[in-house]
């Protein structure tokens, strides 16, 4: 038998897709019947025909969908809190030691994955795309321990299984120049995976895990156009052709990946992924920050996806991406928090109001600055749409999947009780949620959760950092042997000339 859960006198916002492209973020006082994952009914004075339904009073409480994170990395738990602002290539040296060789317990890998999963479903986020960065490549272990950590706690999550095949100096112009001929050698003889055993590792998630409990996706994730060779680019773009399937990919987050396109193909990395496939209408790329108005068109023309990770953004020096740009093209946006040692949070909140403010410092016209609405699509509808999944998630509808969050009207958050998006975007943080429902479970209630035991998980965990204390220290020596050349790296790149400038203000400015 469904499980059935009647919703009682809330204050509905739908935000579902209108004609114009916009979301219906009007709000209407209305009951909300579910019955086992699904959204069956809304309208006012619903009435159960079902004896045993879940009857909820949400008579002051406002009903929208759970926030979609577009773009995360759970393997970043265990160094949040961990990192000061640096640039990106320096940064990963740290957080991605292209040098590993070895691979954490799978039971490490499931606990840090409930950490963030935990995090994120407490303050209003309901699904997530999570690519799956483990060096020196992802193993069925490791896998299947994240995707249960998602299951157990009841989240919904997309899972890539992200790829390199390409020594680092090979996918960073000028750096092959400055690196010492040991530090070379090593980079070259790293263990990666060929490309029939990524493909089998691909095949084994999908047939495992897509589906899974109605919570799990498989999502495609050649890491980004210049660290993948064209060959796994084209078998990347066929599997996606063949399933369906999401691609998630990383272009053009920093000036020096602007400068790469350049002097490796004599073209912008967006244009070589779509040269070899990877840039369709089911891809969605992360950062998108130094893209010319060439590199927009190509975009809109293929309809995919720009994840803006604003906070992660400025957290890595990166930059401003052109986002009046992208909606004046009608590119679909999406926001994520990223990794937690870019961001060190999974609370969308930050991300939403950030993404809210940054843009008005542009030049911009004043009234062509993001509003609330924009915001508040990108955290939803945009997220969805970006993962493949706006079918069923991101609105309050008949026949959507039942993943949204009720929130206490009477609180700080919402007094004085004015425009309900302008609230959700400036004044909520995540505070006033007191139900979390996904799939149809009610996972989150008044800030407990159902699904697992968290003291228990945060014990345990903080048992095993010990062991990770260790395996960080390997880490920090491998990087400082590479740091020297990424420095000289960065110093070239950055003094390049480019054709647009996404600093703020900056001596390196075109």
């Amino acid at each position: 038998m469904k499980n059935t859960v009647l919703i009682k006198n809330a204050t509905v916002l739908p935000f579902t897709l209108q004609a114009d492209g916009s979301l219906d973020l009007e709000p209407q006082i209305a009951d909300v019947l579910v019955k086992g994952d699904r959204i069956s009914q809304i309208a006012p004075n619903i009435e159960s025909t079902s004896a045993d339904a879940q009857v909820i009073d949400a008579t002051d409480q406002l009903l929208i969908p759970g926030f979609v994170n577009a773009h995360a990395h759970s393997v970043e738990i265990l160094e949040k809190g961990n990192h000061e602002a640096s640039p990106l290539e320096l940064w990963m040296l740290y957080t991605y030691p292209p040098l590993r060789s070895q691979h954490l317990d799978p039971r490490l890998c499931y606990l840090r994955t409930m950490i963030g999963a935990l995090e994120m479903v407490k303050y209003g986020g309901t699904a997530i795309q999570d690519d799956l960065i483990e060096l020196p490549y992802v193993t069925p272990e490791t896998l299947d321990a994240v995707a249960q950590a998602y299951v157990d706690v009841g989240m919904r999550v997309s899972l890539s299984l992200h790829t390199i095949n390409k020594s680092l100096h090979d996918t960073i112009p000028y750096l092959g120049d400055f690196l010492p001929p040991d530090v070379k050698h090593d980079l070259e003889t790293t263990k990666i995976l060929s490309d029939d055993e990524w493909v089998d590792l691909f095949q084994y998630a999908h047939q495992k895990w897509q589906g899974y409990q109605g919570l799990v996706t498989t999502v495609l994730a050649p890491s980004a156009s210049q660290r993948v060779t064209p060959e796994l680019m084209h078998r990347i773009a066929s599997l996606s052709e063949e399933y369906d399937l999401p691609i998630h990919t990383h272009l053009l987050e920093t000036k020096t990946q602007a400068i790469t396109g350049l002097e490796l193909y004599g073209e912008s990395v967006v244009a070589y992924a779509k040269r070899h496939g990877i840039l369709t209408h089911r891809t969605a790329i992360a950062h998108g920050i130094w893209l010319t108005p060439h590199d927009i068109e190509l975009i809109a023309d293929a309809n995919a996806t720009v994840i803006h990770n604003i906070v992660s953004n400025h957290r890595l020096c990166s930059g401003i991406a052109p986002i009046r740009e992208l909606m004046d093209a009608g590119v679909n946006i999406a926001l994520g928090s990223d990794g937690m040692s870019s961001n060190d949070s999974f609370n969308m909140f930050d991300v939403i109001k950030a993404a809210g403010l940054v843009h008005s410092a542009m030049d911009n016209p004043y009234d062509r600055y993001p509003k609330a609405a924009d915001v508040l699509k990108w955290a939803t509808y945009g997220g969805a749409r970006s993962a493949l999944l706006h079918k069923d998630v991101g609105a309050i509808a008949p026949g959507m999947k039942a993943d949204f969050v009720l929130y206490d009207l009477n609180t700080l958050s919402f007094t004085p009780r004015h425009q309900l998006p302008i609230h959700l975007v400036y004044a909520e943080n995540g505070s006033s949620i007191r139900k979390v429902f996904i799939n149809g479970q009610l996972v989150i209630e008044n800030g407990r959760v159902l699904t697992v035991n968290e003291a228990d998980i945060l014990a345990e965990f903080h048992d095993r950092m010990p062991e990770y204390a260790g395996y960080r220290k390997d880490i920090w020596q491998q990087a400082e042997r590479i740091r020297p050349a990424i420095e000289k790296t960065l110093s070239t790149a950055l003094s390049q000339p480019f054709s647009v400038n996404r600093f703020s203000r900056s001596q390196y400015a075109s």
